[in-house]
């Protein structure tokens, strides 16, 4: 997998990333184009939100949906069947593209 992605691929992963903050109404943190070589034909958009409801506890989560080479959405989202599977994966995920602004992706 190249390391570089077209720009075009990450305009529309970010377009999806801010589409689902409107939908949701959490605040997306560190988006976040992956991949990994356990899934080599995929691409994976990574949000992170943090419901800080209860000050003292506040809950971080990730959020993972698929995408194709060419940076449209495959429909689906990252299901592991074993709490180890589910580590192998997230352990191997490389970061290709970090949003680094909320407003303004585009680069």
């Amino acid at each position: 997998m190249k390391n570089e992605l077209e720009s075009q691929v990450i305009e529309r992963m970010m377009d999806r990333a801010i589409q689902i903050n409107r939908e949701t109404g959490d605040e997306c943190r560190d988006c976040r184009v992956m991949t990994s070589p356990l899934r080599e034909e995929t691409l994976v958009l990574r949000w992170t939100t943090i419901n800080i409801t209860d000050i003292e506890k506040p809950v971080q989560c990730f959020h993972y949906e698929c995408f194709n080479l060419d940076g449209y959405t495959q429909n689906c989202s990252v299901n592991l069947s074993t709490q180890d599977e589910a580590n192998e994966f997230f352990w191997s995920l490389e970061t290709l593209y970090k949003q680094e602004f909320a407003n303004d992706h585009k680069l």
